[in-house]
């Protein structure tokens, strides 16, 4: 029996092949995100300002849970603020925050696990579903601190 290469043939491989991709990148992008790791990384860098419920501490640290500010931030410049720091006025909520944020983030950390605790902000606090990758923490570590806000 002789196989014919046919164009319904080449369409349902290509198709075949194409669903394989997203698959993989569907499982690739969920296996990085460990919320119970993430968590513990969120606690232990982050609650001290933030609380572990993320609400903050009025006029003082601004809350990242429901905040307006990290849904509206792109992803590197959120990440620039947890590794930098960010120093000015900023508005969360409607609320004017005015303080310096000195960085609780550990440089130690490797990538992967900076971005693992904003996904988690992201995710678990925001409700947006989105898994940062070490990529966007190595573009924001290249694109340095934040400037002043007035």
């Amino acid at each position: 029996m002789q196989n014919r290469i046919t164009k319904s043939n080449i369409y349902k491989f290509f198709g075949s092949l194409f669903l394989l991709f997203l698959f993989c990148c569907y499982t690739a992008s969920s296996q990085n995100y460990d919320k119970n790791r993430a968590e513990t990384l969120y606690r232990y860098q982050c609650s001290k300002c933030h609380r572990n419920t993320g609400k903050g501490i009025k006029y003082v640290y601004p809350p990242l849970k429901n905040s307006d500010y990290i849904r509206k931030e792109t992803t590197v410049e959120l990440l620039r603020g947890m590794i930098y720091g960010r120093s000015g006025v900023i508005v969360v909520n409607g609320e004017s925050y005015n303080g310096v944020m000195t960085t609780e983030i550990d440089l130690a950390l490797s990538d992967n696990d900076i971005a693992l605790i904003l996904t988690y902000v992201l995710n678990e606090m925001n409700g947006i579903s989105k898994v940062v990758e070490a990529r966007e923490v190595q573009t924001a570590k290249k694109a340095g601190k934040l400037p002043v806000k007035k």
